[in-house]
């Protein structure tokens, strides 16, 4: 899940750069198929305006909704400052994955155009609500709004991966104390380094590199759950349970190759990525069935311009 901010925090989720996937408190730039910085194999914990009524319906003060001029998500961002949310070029089944915090594979129904239809979004909002109540109850509402959204949560039986280590914690490089900065969600986040300045290690932040099929995720003082949820959100689509019973942080690298699109030639011999945990980090993938939470859309309607 991407920082909770502070008061004065701004969350900016740049240009989409198509060779690099960044996570970072500081700046996220990530690939628009792996959508933005969220735990994509979170519950569904995220409440919706109505489940709270004794705090009142969060909702904006004024919204645009239009249709986005591109038809491709390779230019999609999104930016939250004080007071006001734009959203570019996102389609509506994105929008309910960013709102509700949850994964592609946990959203399901729905008209067709949910996921080709491409919108903008400019919101605003009274007196200074935090990044993470517009970008989550606050765009619950506006999705009920002005696309008419109904939908219900269910327990449906889908494939899932345990990760486990059978060989125990060999191959595992544990984190060495001060080896990475330390970062408080609760917390005003950490000012930007220099220009020409490295980028510093923050711990708990794993980073994927995309070059092409090949991957590489490195991550500072990384639990093997937060390890989980970095490999659920990014090519297997699919819930990764931490069953390894290690609860140590550990320096990860791990490079694997994706297969590529039907009917393009394979032109490396990289791992998989369940053969890259195995031969790099004695850790093993195995699939099984289990309950996953999803959300189901009852209506969602095409939005009116204004």
């Amino acid at each position: 899940m991407a920082p909770r901010p502070g008061p004065k925090y701004t969350l900016v989720m740049r240009k989409i750069d198509r060779a690099k996937a960044i996570s970072s408190p500081a700046c996220l730039t990530i690939l628009a198929a792996l959508f933005v910085a969220i735990s994509f194999d979170a519950p569904l914990t995220a409440q919706t305006p109505e489940a709270n009524p004794s705090a009142g319906k969060l909702e904006f003060e004024v919204a645009s909704v239009k249709p986005s001029a591109s038809t491709t998500d390779l230019r999609a961002y999104v930016q939250a400052v004080p007071g006001r949310l734009n959203i570019r070029n996102f389609t509506p089944r994105t929008l309910i994955q960013f709102a509700y915090e949850v994964a592609d594979y946990q959203v399901l129904g729905g008209p067709s155009w949910i996921t080709s239809a491409h919108y903008d979004i400019q919101a605003k909002a009274e007196r200074s609500p935090s990044s993470h109540q517009m970008t989550g109850p606050m765009l619950q509402s506006l999705l009920a709004d002005r696309f008419g959204l109904a939908l219900h949560r269910e327990k449906r039986q889908m494939t899932v991966y345990a990760l486990t280590a059978p060989k125990g914690t060999a191959k595992l490089q544990r984190t060495a104390d001060g080896s990475c900065v330390l970062y408080s969600m609760d917390a005003p986040p950490p000012k930007l380094p220099q220009p020409g300045s490295p980028q510093p290690n923050f711990c708990g932040f794993p980073q994927t590199l995309v070059n092409g099929l090949n991957r590489t995720l490195d991550g500072k003082a990384l639990t093997l759950a937060q390890l989980a949820t970095s490999l659920a959100r990014g090519e297997l689509r699919r819930p990764v349970i931490d069953k390894t019973g290690l609860d140590e942080k550990f320096d990860i690298h791990l490079t694997w190759m994706v297969d590529p699109p039907n009917g393009q030639p394979v032109t490396s011999d990289g791992a998989s990525i369940f053969t890259a945990l195995q031969e790099q980090l004695d850790l093993k993938l195995e699939s099984t069935r289990g309950p996953v939470e999803v959300l189901v859309i009852d209506r969602m309607d095409r939005p009116s311009e204004n």
